[in-house]
């Protein structure tokens, strides 16, 4: 006699196996979601140091014959009886060497700089004091990124404007910065600073790309 056909229905998983697994899975994303808030807090809010650059020694001597020319260029002088061609007169300071530069002036674990088309943007490790009133980030140290603006004008005039402050990504509002986005950073001190505008006076452009702060002195 053949054996009937089984007929019998493959039943799914139960409802105690749905629940288990949904709670599991709710387990699961509440300790991704908890585990990345704290990574997010300790990289943003409580922030470690930032690593300083260094340069090599050719590089380093290399960032110092720049510094002695633009020290050089701000100096009164003499009108040279040949003039340079603007190739000579032009200077190209990379990135690295500026964070090599703050590094050297103890600022290096505090203040890193990248560079863009006419702009910076500088991620600055900011302690706030316990007694600075503020509701939950007294005593903290927050990672900042600042992105700025910066241009001269044919007046040989600079101009340094924040244009956005952000802490872990999360854009602040400007009354928070009591009202610093577009306000000329440099501009009051320049017109105080006679040293400040005999280095300026020296130079013919300035220009901000990716591969570096570009200069040309003036003749």
């Amino acid at each position: 006699m053949e054996t009937p056909p089984n007929t019998a229905i493959r039943q799914g998983p139960s409802w105690k196996t749905i629940i288990l697994i949904t709670l599991g899975v709710f387990v699961l994303g509440i300790g991704i979601a908890t585990a990345t808030t704290a990574w997010w807090v300790k990289k943003n809010i409580y922030a470690s140091p930032i690593q300083p650059v260094s340069l090599t020694a050719s590089e380093q001597q290399a960032l110092e014959a720049k510094l002695q020319v633009l020290e050089t260029s701000a100096a009164p002088q003499a009108q040279p009886a040949v003039s340079p061609g603007e190739q000579e007169r032009t200077l190209v300071i990379t990135a690295k060497e500026i964070n090599a530069y703050l590094a050297q002036q103890n600022l290096g674990d505090t203040v890193t700089v990248d560079l863009g088309n006419g702009s910076l943007a500088a991620t600055m490790i900011v302690p706030i004091p316990a007694d600075s009133g503020l509701p939950l980030l007294s005593g903290t140290t927050l990672r900042l990124r600042l992105a700025l603006a910066a241009a001269m004008d044919e007046n040989k005039k600079l101009a340094v404007k924040v244009t956005d402050v952000r802490l872990g990504g999360v854009p602040m509002p400007n009354a928070w910065l009591g009202d610093v986005k577009g306000v000329n950073l440099v501009g009051e001190n320049l017109e105080k600073d006679p040293a400040l505008q005999r280095f300026f006076a020296g130079i013919q452009e300035m220009e901000i790309r990716p591969d570096g702060l570009r200069v040309v002195l003036n003749e």
